[in-house]
């Protein structure tokens, strides 16, 4: 049921009872008022004919009638000698505040003085009669009123009340989404509730979905960090240990035998310590680029991106690189920077890794009028399918939440050669912009 339909229906309900109820009253109060009437109009008639009839107990009769009374907007005295005999009993005079506004006229009615038997019957119309009946008709009237503005409020009050019951169940329905408990909600007889409750409910579910995907992405992120601090202690140990223990040994050599040494074995050790200092040197600098790209901070992001892409060239057995870079960029956020960045690291990083590719191309573009930054990179490797995206290891996972912190949208989709595609889209107004201070991506 509609809940206008049930507010309305309920309403029109009450009220129509009401009405019935005032007609009650109303036809109660016309039947007293019409055997008043025609109770008054009886005596008046029997008066008449007691003041025409000629028997010798006339007066008597008149007298008796008059002292009866009952008759309605009239006021009729017996006199004798001046003095009354027999009079009706007094209805009450009119009051003053009605008095104020009521014609003077109508208090200045002719009487009527009618002879018999050596006295006098005086008619005269009485308007305290009709006011005191109007006066008590209005009050009835108002009484009325006043029982249908308290009956009107209470169905109001009723009607609402039992129309919004279902709010109850809403309420805590919304408490549930807030401890992480959510309730079944049951079914409403109105269609506005029931659609709010089913749509609780399915807020709840992705709620449900969206807190278990951030307990797994945390479990993630920890088990990344994990891996990643393994791969740097174990190339640390591996690569640059190595290198340091074999230049421990030159130094060692010089060391013990400089007085005694020919030149061309101390000229070795010292090449083979220049030489190793190069390798430790280009490992470090491998090291702080996947930890944090310096160049992003002093040269800007088209130089960091040139610095990565020669390294990647530079490396045996990787892809072939064709880039297309802007001459210049707007300047952007430090998140949206070091999202475009990143995604060209780790998207390079699976083209080697995973994806076998031989070819990569990567694109960078101002669109929409200088509005977003679009970065475009695609391989001819063996692809990716989107579940096999949805349980990657962290590289894609960081792709996607970077590109979320940055305000932007990072979309895979299959290649032109059958590799991977991925295009991320983010605005020059990123959404960090507010808590970090833009750099200079112009290079």
């Amino acid at each position: 049921m509609d809940l206008r339909a049930r507010l309305v229906g309920g309403l029109v309900g009450y009220f129509v009872l009401l009405i019935v109820l005032a007609c009650v009253l109303i036809a109660l109060a016309l039947r007293e008022d019409v055997l008043e009437e025609v109770d008054a109009s009886s005596r008046l008639v029997d008066l008449m004919l007691a003041m025409s009839d000629a028997g010798e107990h006339r007066l008597a009769r008149v007298e008796s009638l008059i002292a009866e009374g009952g008759m309605r907007h009239l006021a009729v005295t017996l006199e004798r000698d001046g003095e009354p005999v027999a009079q009706e009993a007094a209805a009450g005079g009119v009051p003053r505040w009605l008095a104020a506004v009521l014609p003077h006229a109508l208090f200045d009615l002719a009487e009527q003085r009618i002879r018999i038997d050596g006295a006098t019957v005086v008619i005269k119309p009485d308007p305290a009669s009709e006011t005191s009946e109007i006066l008590a008709e209005s009050a009835r009237m108002l009484g009325l009123f006043v029982l249908f503005v308290f009956v009107a409020g209470f169905a109001a009050w009723r009607t609402v009340g039992v129309a919004l019951r279902p709010g109850v169940e809403l309420e805590r329905g919304l408490v549930g989404l807030l401890d992480e408990t959510p309730r079944t909600l049951p079914a409403f007889e109105l269609r506005e509730f029931d659609r709010i409750a089913r749509t609780m409910e399915s807020i709840a579910h992705e709620l449900a979905l969206a807190r278990e995907a951030e307990r797994q992405m945390g479990r993630r992120l920890i088990q990344v960090q994990e891996a990643e601090r393994r791969a740097l202690a174990r190339e640390l140990h591996d690569e640059i240990g190595q290198t340091l223990a074999a230049l421990g040994l030159a130094a060692a050599y010089i060391e013990r035998h400089a007085g005694t040494a020919e030149r061309e074995a101390i000229a070795d050790c010292g090449r083979e310590i220049r030489e190793g200092v190069a390798t430790v040197s280009g490992q470090v600098s491998g090291i702080l680029k996947r930890l944090r790209p310096h160049g992003l901070d002093e040269l800007g992001l088209l130089e960091a991106l040139n610095d990565l892409l020669d390294f990647w060239q530079g490396r045996q057995g990787t892809a072939a690189i064709f880039a297309r870079l802007p001459t210049a960029l707007p300047a952007l956020p430090e998140a949206a920077a070091l999202s475009i960045y990143r995604t060209v690291q780790e998207a390079l990083t699976n083209a080697h890794r995973h994806g076998e590719a031989t070819h990569v191309d990567v694109e960078l573009a101002v669109a929409v009028a200088g509005a977003f930054v679009e970065l475009r990179i695609e391989d001819d490797g063996r692809g990716c399918t989107e579940e096999q995206l949805s349980r990657s290891s962290g590289g894609v996972l960081g792709m996607r939440e970077r590109a979320r912190i940055a305000g932007g949208e990072l979309v895979f989709e299959k290649g032109r050669a059958g590799g991977l595609a991925l295009r991320l889209r983010l605005p020059v107004a990123g959404l960090e912009e507010g808590r970090h201070d833009p750099i200079d991506v112009a290079g």
